[in-house]
């Protein structure tokens, strides 16, 4: 592991970013302190067109590269009920960049007034709208993860597979089998299904909106997976491949945090080079 990657290890452990996940009251507590929903879109910046539009009530920003062919529906993580933050926006104009098709970021209602029934149709439905114009792909991390197997699920039956490009996906509301050795020193599962609970709403856990790898996993397009063992949620990327039925690509980042490929670590590149040649 890089000396980047233990300093971000470092900075999660002394700043206390982990406490957020230990316990349902932690997680209330830092819902009370978040920013007003919608996120703050990015200016604009060097490369890409920074285009803000609607989508049935919802803020969609769009990042354009030069000569854009296609699109990305990009979904961020932060349990359903954070936004964006800044390495997502960096990372999605690295995207755009990299694979010149226009990373489309639909900012969702976060729960606990925006919950899975509204958020998963909506998402496929924008995704399709979109399949109409040209080639399109979903990318998720963490929550933005399950969302986006969620809504490929919604689009199969349809008979509509797309490519998912999935980071860190938490794909089981549940989480049944956390990671615990080694320590995750950023997620935990009690604050993590308290953020499941709330955007299940009126759904049970189980509901493949909600837990999609217990839903109907035929059908689904490719599928390129990047997923650190020092991630509470690994578990669910290891199921995923033994389930789906659908070309599987696991990238496994041995003693990496959650979420690696969205951090300014070198062990980010091979994954963030994995998700632009599967665009390609």
């Amino acid at each position: 592991m890089s000396v980047r990657h233990d300093a971000v290890r470092a900075f999660i452990t002394l700043s206390g970013r982990g406490r957020t996940w230990r316990s349902p009251e932690a997680v209330e507590e830092a819902i009370a302190r978040r920013a007003p929903w919608p996120a703050t879109a990015p200016t604009p910046s060097p490369g890409v067109v920074v285009a803000r539009t609607e989508d049935d009530g919802w803020p969609v920003v769009r990042l354009v590269p030069p000569r854009a062919s296609g699109a990305v529906v990009a979904l961020h993580g932060g349990a359903y009920v954070f936004g964006p933050e800044p390495q997502h926006w960096s990372f999605w104009r690295a995207i755009a960049l990299a694979s010149r098709r226009t990373v489309v970021v639909p900012l969702y209602r976060l729960a606990p007034e925006g919950t899975a029934a509204e958020a998963v149709p909506h998402v496929a439905r924008l995704t399709s709208a979109l399949a109409e114009e040209g080639p399109v792909a979903l990318l998720g991390d963490s929550a933005g993860g399950g969302m986006a197997l969620a809504a490929a699920q919604l689009l199969a039956v349809d008979g509509h597979p797309v490519p998912l490009l999935l980071s860190a996906p938490w794909l089981d509301g549940r989480v049944p089998e956390p990671w615990t050795a080694p320590r995750d020193p950023w997620l935990a599962a009690p604050g993590l299904r308290h953020a499941a609970d709330l955007y299940r709403g009126a759904l049970p856990m189980e509901h493949p909106f909600v837990s999609p790898l217990l839903g109907d996993l035929t059908g689904l397009g490719p599928i390129v997976v990047a997923s650190g063992t020092r991630d509470v949620l690994h578990r669910d990327a290891l199921r995923l491949e033994e389930r789906c039925p659908s070309p599987v690509r696991v990238l496994v980042g041995e003693g990496l945090l959650h979420n690696f490929p969205l951090l300014p670590i070198p062990e980010a590149r091979p994954a963030r080079r994995a998700f632009v040649d599967a665009l390609r």
